[in-house]
């Protein structure tokens, strides 16, 4: 989960990995970042942003155990935050392999430090360059077998992403699967747009998007049960609902859109 360019790292400066690993409960993030995240910390912003990443980790495992999905690829793949995708499917498969994108130079040297599993793989590239982004697609995973292509809190950060997954999606093989999800101002619109506020006035740049246009991304995709859908109400576990249920009672109403979906033959 990154800002448009990073290259340079600058501690005296926000980052938007680290401030979405503060608004993820990390701890990988300097006091800077943590004085604007603390705010949003019970926004509707942070807790669609939580669910989302517990949605990408039940779908991963979906995936691993009932689809025999051994190759996965993350775009934004931001800080590391434990359990990472990529345990989850490597845990399902030994021979599983992972890939991991960023144009955040912070979160890349992070991923290369954390994520040191055999099969995986760690790339920083632009994602709005989707042909670097298909190259490292092409060198890393063997191409004829299953694959899934992980976006969970990734394309809120990004511009003009409906123009970059389309791009993405045109050149990815049939049969290959995508995991979604999106925060929206749909729901609880002030409160998203009180949010997007204050993490534009640190400079980074979120763009919530409503269902129409989520719809619309997700179009060419044929979506798994239970289809577009709150992130929290894609296959829950009992365990996790029980769990999140003190943090937000009111969870029908969660700022976010998510699904799972395969590209026809």
């Amino acid at each position: 989960m990154t800002a448009p360019n990073p290259t340079v790292l600058d501690p005296s400066r926000p980052n938007t990995a680290r401030v979405c690993n503060a608004l993820l409960g990390g701890k990988d993030h300097y006091e800077i970042d943590h004085v604007i995240a603390k705010p949003l910390l019970d926004s509707q912003l942070a807790i669609a942003m939580a669910e989302a990443r517990r949605f990408a980790r039940r779908a991963v495992e979906y995936l691993s155990h009932n689809l025999q999905v051994t190759q996965v690829v993350e775009l934004g793949c931001g800080i590391p935050l434990y359990p990472d995708i990529g345990e989850i499917a490597n845990h399902a498969s030994d021979t599983a392999r992972i890939l991991y994108v960023d144009n955040d130079l912070l979160a890349v040297n992070h991923a290369q430090a954390l994520l040191t599993e055999p099969n995986n793989a760690v790339a920083k590239v632009d994602l709005t360059d989707v042909t670097a982004v298909l190259a490292e697609i092409t060198a890393v995973m063997d191409t004829p077998e299953p694959l899934a292509v992980c976006l969970s809190g990734t394309a809120e950060l990004l511009a003009d992403a409906p123009a970059v997954i389309d791009a993405l999606t045109r050149q990815l093989r049939p049969g290959t699967w995508i995991v979604f999800s999106h925060i929206t101002d749909d729901i609880a619109g002030n409160d998203i747009s009180s949010a997007v506020a204050a993490l534009d006035n640190a400079g980074i740049a979120f763009h919530p998007r409503n269902r129409d246009a989520i719809t619309t991304m997700l179009a060419p995709y044929r979506l798994a049960d239970p289809g577009l859908i709150a992130p929290h109400r894609w296959r829950p576990t009992d365990t996790e609902h029980d769990a999140l249920r003190p943090r937000h009672p009111d969870t029908w109403g969660l700022a976010a859109y998510a699904a799972i979906g395969q590209l026809p033959h």
